[in-house]
């Protein structure tokens, strides 16, 4: 059956990362919405309107839409820190007769932090302002397994656990 996956969690909790590791296991198409955002010239180390943030949601659903009719799989590789974000992707996917997966990594706060003060520190991406880091983190409503959920906490390596998971 094809699968949609929701790779979600925090800022800086690793989705990027994963989302790619999953997409390449499983044979799937990756998709971030922060690279839609990018590609429409937006800069993410700001905060940007919730009318920008829903756009890219609209054209990821469109590709998600075009994608699903060639019948392929997709890793979705957003925040998705609300729960009706999930649900509208997850209604999509049903649509196709998809199934499901929403990957959620629990990344505990003073992990995301360092990560966050790493990235300042390389500038190796977008840093996040704290005006747009920590309502994320206050608002982040945590998938349960009506979600057929699958936690990636950090407390298995992560090989081992995309073996586990993926193999």
């Amino acid at each position: 059956m094809r699968t949609l996956y929701l790779v979600c969690g925090a800022p800086f909790s690793g989705k990027t990362t994963l989302a790619k590791q999953i997409a390449e296991r499983t044979q799937s198409v990756s998709v971030s919405l922060d690279d839609l955002m990018r590609q429409r010239g937006l800069d993410l180390s700001r905060p940007q309107p919730a009318e920008e943030w829903e756009k890219a949601h609209q054209q990821c659903i469109q590709l998600l839409d075009t994608l699903m009719h060639q019948e392929k799989n997709v890793v979705l590789d957003d925040t998705l820190f609300l729960k009706w974000l999930r649900d509208r992707y997850r209604k999509v996917a049903l649509s196709h007769q998809y199934q499901v997966v929403t990957i959620y990594l629990s990344i505990p706060l003073a992990e995301l932090e360092k990560r966050r003060q790493q990235v300042v520190a390389t500038q190796e991406r977008n840093s996040l302002a704290n005006e747009s880091f920590y309502p994320v983190i206050e608002q982040f409503e945590i998938p349960d397994s009506h979600e057929n959920t699958i936690v990636f906490d950090m407390t298995t390596d992560l090989s081992d656990w995309m073996t586990s998971h993926f193999s």
